[in-house]
């Protein structure tokens, strides 16, 4: 009795279901991602400045309104400016992120990331010497560098700070402003209202 004669390709057919099997996972956690990026984005004003200060408390300087938030694995962050067409004319950048070792340079990479996602940037020029604020109470010293070519006709100053957020976490604001107006005492205003 002759045995009916197996049909090729069985292990390449299993290679195939392999790889779009793959394929169909990978589409998946790229689309969840995506919602989950989607979801925790915002450039509704009102709801910017809302998320702004669940990461820290702080009184908005007149003029200024919000840009974008995002909320992505631990990191929180939100953008106010006095004009988004014109990011000399100032803005504040609030974060909070897990505080832990080697968090600070993760966090800052995902902070630059998110920004020229925005086309915007942190990139500093020049940097000054540090300056020391008061921030509830306690001392925190800040990095101080200027945004612009030094034949720019505007150039911008700006302060980060870090510090303790909530339990478990560690917050930052970085302030920035033309360079004629955005000095230490109207860093320190500013500090005066965060809580």
């Amino acid at each position: 009795m002759t045995q009916p004669q197996k049909s090729g390709g069985g292990a390449v057919k299993w290679i195939l279901l392999g790889c779009g099997g793959l394929v169909f996972i990978g589409i998946t956690v790229f689309a969840i991602g995506g919602y989950f990026l989607y979801r925790g984005f915002n450039t509704d004003p009102a709801k910017v400045e809302v998320s702004a200060k669940e990461i820290v408390t702080f009184e908005t300087p007149e003029g200024f309104k919000g840009v974008f938030s995002m909320s992505m694995m631990g990191l929180k962050m939100a953008m106010l400016m006095r004009n988004p067409a014109d990011e000399s004319a100032g803005s504040i950048l609030i974060a909070s992120f897990p505080a832990g070792k080697g968090s600070r340079e993760q966090f800052e990479k995902q902070i630059d990331d998110s920004m020229k996602q925005q086309g915007r940037s942190r990139e500093v020029s020049e940097r000054r010497p540090a300056e020391t604020f008061k921030v509830r109470g306690k001392e925190v010293t800040a990095e101080v560098g200027v945004i612009g070519a030094k034949d720019a006709p505007v150039r911008s100053l700006q302060y980060t700070l870090i510090f303790e957020g909530e339990p478990g976490k560690m917050a930052m604001i970085v302030l920035s402003g033309p360079e004629k107006t955005t000095d230490h005492d109207w860093v320190q205003k500013f500090l005066d209202t965060v809580k």
